[in-house]
C-alpha cells in the first residue's frame, strides 16, 4: 500500500490517538500535538457501543478494553449489560455496551500509539496550519482551532438547555435512574455519587461547576432537600448541534467533535468519533486524493443522522405538557419490536451501509469477528460469495459465487 507523507494530528483525545494508531499501523510517520500537558480528569463519555467494540477488537484491542471495563465496573454487572437508552427510555436492544471511562480508553490508546512509534507532544498550542506535514487532521474538539484556521463552516443550531454531569459526595436521598420533573430532568447512579441534571432554560450562564452551582441546579430540578459536600469531577454541557460542511479542505481534515457536536443523549459522540478515525486512517495512508474524499462522503451522513436523533431526544425530554405526552407515546412505540430494532440500530450504528459502488446486498456492511490487527484488508467468503473487506471491516466489493 502506498503511504502518504507525514501527518500531524491535533488533539490527543481518544479520536486523535486512535487515528494516530491507524496511520502508524500503515507506516505513516505521525505526530500528535495536544494543548493540555496532562490528561484531563473531567467526567466524560463512558460507553463504547457494540459496533465500536467490534471494530477496536479487530485491531487486537478487545481484551485490553474488556479487562479495563471489568476493573471499573466489577460490582455493577447489570450496568455492564446495559444496551443504552433513547431519551432516557432504557428499552433498546442489540449489542451490549461496554462501559469504560474515556480516560481509561485514552490511556490504552496512548500506550498503543507509543508502541507503534507515534510522537506525542503535549503542551503545544496550535496557531497555524503550517506544521511541516503533508496532512493536518483536527481532532481538537468542538471549538476546533484547526477547523477555524481552515475556514470550514460549522452551521447548526445554538444551545437551548444547561446540563451538568458530576461525581459528588451527596447528603440526602435521590430517586435512582432518570427522573422527569416540572423543572427538568435529573438522574442518579449507577456509580455512587454520579448525578446528571438538565434545565431547559437556555444555554449555560457560566462554566462554573462548583458545589454551590451544582447543588442549586439539583435542588431546582429534583425538588429535594439535598446537599453536595464535595465535587470530585464535573462538567457542564448543552445541546449545541453543529456539523462541518465538509470534513476535508485541501490537506486539512476533521474528525470527532471537530467535525460534529451534539448533546450527549444516547452516548453516541465518542463512538461516532472513533468510527471516524477508523474510516479515515487507512484512506489517508494511501495518499489517494479521490479515496480520501470518500471519508466525507461516507461519514458526513452518519453524523447528520446522529445530530437529528439527539435533537429529537432533547425534544422528547422537555418538561412542557406536549413533550411529556410525546414522551409517553414514544415509550409505547418502543414496545413494538420493529420500532425497537430500528431505533436500537440507529443509536448503535449497526445499520450503517456505505455506498461502495457494488450493488450486492452485503456490500458496504460491516463484518464482525475478523482479525485485521495488521491494518490490512482481506478476502472472505460469505454465503458462497467471495467478498473483499476493507481495513475498517466493511465489505467494499463482492464477486462471483465460489464454486468447487
Amino acid at each position: 500500500m502506498k503511504t502518504s507523507g507525514d501527518v500531524t494530528v491535533v488533539g490527543a483525545g481518544p479520536v486523535g490517538l486512535l487515528l494516530a494508531c491507524e496511520l502508524a499501523l500503515q507506516g505513516v510517520r505521525t505526530t500528535v500535538l495536544e494543548r493540555l500537558t496532562t490528561q484531563a480528569d473531567t467526567i466524560k463519555a463512558h460507553m463504547i457501543s457494540g459496533r465500536t467494540f467490534d471494530m477496536l477488537a479487530m485491531r487486537g484491542l478487545g481484551s485490553a478494553i474488556t479487562a479495563a471495563s471489568e476493573a471499573e465496573t466489577s460490582r455493577l454487572a447489570w450496568y455492564r449489560r446495559s444496551t443504552g437508552h433513547f431519551a432516557g427510555l432504557f428499552k433498546l436492544d442489540g449489542q451490549d455496551l461496554v462501559m469504560l471511562s474515556q480516560q481509561a480508553l485514552e490511556r490504552l490508546l496512548e500506550a498503543r500509539a507509543q508502541e507503534l512509534g507515534v510522537t506525542i507532544r503535549r503542551g503545544v498550542d496550535v496557531t497555524t496550519l503550517d506544521l511541516g506535514s503533508e496532512y493536518v487532521v483536527g481532532c481538537d474538539g468542538g471549538r476546533s482551532t484547526v477547523r477555524k484556521l481552515a475556514g470550514i463552516d460549522f452551521p447548526g443550531t445554538g444551545p437551548s438547555l444547561t446540563g451538568y454531569q458530576a461525581i459528588v459526595d451527596l447528603d440526602g436521598e435521590l430517586d435512582r435512574g432518570w427522573n422527569h420533573t416540572p423543572t427538568g430532568v435529573y438522574a442518579s447512579g449507577p456509580l455512587k455519587g454520579r448525578i446528571m441534571m438538565i434545565e431547559y432554560d437556555g444555554p449555560p450562564a457560566t462554566r462554573d461547576v462548583s458545589a454551590d452551582v451544582l447543588e442549586a441546579s439539583l435542588r431546582r430540578v429534583s425538588g429535594r432537600d439535598v446537599r453536595i459536600t464535595a465535587v470530585h469531577t464535573a462538567t457542564v454541557w448543552t445541546d449545541n448541534t453543529r456539523q462541518a460542511t465538509t470534513y476535508r479542505h485541501g490537506n486539512v481534515l476533521l474528525a470527532g467533535d471537530a467535525a460534529h457536536v451534539h448533546s450527549p443523549f444516547g452516548g453516541q459522540g465518542l463512538n461516532l468519533g472513533l468510527q471516524d478515525a477508523l474510516n479515515l486512517g487507512w484512506k489517508l495512508a494511501t495518499g489517494d486524493s479521490a479515496l480520501i474524499d470518500t471519508y466525507t462522503t461516507e461519514r458526513h451522513p452518519v453524523a447528520a443522522r446522529v445530530l437529528r436523533n439527539t435533537m429529537a431526544q432533547v425534544a422528547l425530554t422537555r418538561p412542557d405538557p406536549q413533550a411529556r405526552e410525546l414522551y409517553a407515546l414514544f415509550n409505547d412505540l418502543l414496545d413494538l419490536p420493529d420500532v425497537k430494532r430500528r431505533i436500537s440500530a440507529m443509536v448503535q450504528g449497526t445499520d450503517i451501509r456505505y455506498d461502495t459502488g457494488c450493488e450486492h446486498p452485503l456490500a458496504g456492511t460491516f463484518v464482525p469477528g475478523l482479525d485485521l490487527s495488521d491494518g490490512k484488508g482481506t478476502s472472505i467468503v460469505l454465503d458462497g460469495v467471495e467478498a473483499t473487506v476493507r481495513p475498517d471491516g466493511y465489505i467494499s466489493w463482492t464477486g462471483l459465487a465460489v464454486t468447487g
